[in-house]
């Protein structure tokens, strides 16, 4: 059972890795879909700012946005985008907003939305219903979400399709290159949440046809809160007018002498002010921890973690809620059986086991420094409690 090397991975162990991590030295965690720990090298990198803030301030300013830069072109690789079609954004939400408040909808458009979906990307839709358009909403059958039922929601006013590119609810992952197909043959714009990929699974926003995309760095990205990126395909831009306007959302930001008001053309009017650079740097150690492995690599490891998980809720007879193809789940492994999910993350809670409860079933989401003897304590302390 024990596997200490990550696939495609022979100079690091899992066991190194985790060195990165303090949280182990303090139980077992496994809610990455949640909010993840911070790497020591998240850490070191947020001290290295602000010592520098403290001791040279405005002197520091143009290392500062040349390691922004490096960051942007660091989330583009992540996405398969451009540079200039990356805008910094405080979370998830931020970028849905950017979409539902820049678009010029029509009364009678309608946007399609998975019905489980988080609340971030179902509340900015609904707040379209005051300009007259309609909100369908897509059903979950079979613990997945069907091509099917999307095109047969779809009309001639269908506008957009918004879509998490794994579902926080149960881990489902969609066919992203398939729905990306859809709605560029019924021409409908496509908008993918990926808080619950990035990171973990890798993402081609050409291959897969997106207009925009959003995602915070909380989660499987490692980062702190209050950091996310927006993606918006050059060709999509001009027609994405923003809600919010400052001076670096026109061409000639650093001319403060001369105004004019002409917005860029790309992705940075998106980015009225000022840049959270300590925020956008810990994002940026992040990533670098996560290209050092691989996300391919990444993904493997995870999604091994998950067999192990599927293999023993079966031993017990719980009732999977997370689908076994690879194909259709992330890293997220979500299970029901005869226990009430509160009240037994309660009980791990208590023995530093740190897990989620979503939709009446357990969730569990580790990520690639856990080990699979992490897991088997997990479940002999299920055994334990439920006795």
């Amino acid at each position: 059972m024990k596997n200490n090397k990550l696939p495609g991975i022979d100079r690091a162990s899992v066991e190194g890795y985790r060195q990165e991590f303090p949280i182990v030295k303090t139980g077992i965690y496994l809610d990455h879909a949640g909010v993840a720990p911070i790497p020591v090298r998240v850490i070191r990198e947020v001290d290295k700012f602000l010592g520098e803030a403290a001791e040279k301030a405005v002197i520091s300013y143009e290392s500062w946005m040349e390691r922004v830069e490096g960051v942007r072109a660091l989330s583009a690789r992540l996405v398969g985008a451009e540079k200039d079609e990356i805008a910094f954004i405080k979370n998830t939400s931020h970028g849905i907003s950017i979409v539902t408040g820049g678009l010029d909808w029509k009364e009678g458009d309608n946007v399609l939305v998975f019905e489980k979906e988080f609340p971030s990307n179902i509340y900015p839709w609904l707040d379209l219903k005051r300009k007259g358009v309609e909100v369908r909403f897509i059903p979950l059958r079979d613990d997945r979400i069907r091509l099917d039922d999307i095109e047969n929601l779809m009309d001639r006013r269908t506008r957009l399709v918004s879509m998490s590119s794994v579902q926080s609810l149960n881990g489902f992952m969609i066919n992203l290159k398939e729905l990306g197909a859809l709605c560029r043959r019924k021409g409908v714009l496509f908008f993918v949440d990926a808080i619950q990929s990035l990171g973990v699974i890798p993402m081609d926003v050409r291959e897969f046809g997106v207009d925009f995309l959003a995602a915070d760095g909380h989660k499987w990205l490692l980062a702190p809160e209050g950091t996310g990126i927006f993606y918006c395909s050059m060709g999509r831009a001009s027609g994405l007018r923003p809600n919010l306007i400052g001076w670096k959302s026109v061409k000639n930001d650093y001319d403060f002498e001369n105004i004019d008001f002409t917005l860029k053309e790309n992705a940075l009017r998106f980015e009225e002010g000022s840049f959270n650079v300590m925020g956008i740097r810990a994002l940026g150690a992040a990533l670098d921890l996560l290209f050092e492995i691989g996300i391919e690599n990444v993904g493997a490891r995870v999604q091994d973690l998950g067999d192990l998980i599927m293999d023993e809720a079966g031993k017990r007879g719980f009732r999977l809620r997370t689908l076994r193809d690879r194909n259709e789940r992330g890293g997220i492994v979500s299970f029901s059986g005869d226990f009430d999910p509160v009240d037994l993350k309660k009980k791990l809670r208590e023995a530093n086991i740190v897990v989620n409860n979503r939709g009446g079933a357990l969730r569990m989401a580790p990520h690639f420094y856990n080990t699979e003897e992490e897991i088997i304590k997990v479940f002999e302390e299920i055994d334990r409690v439920s006795v």
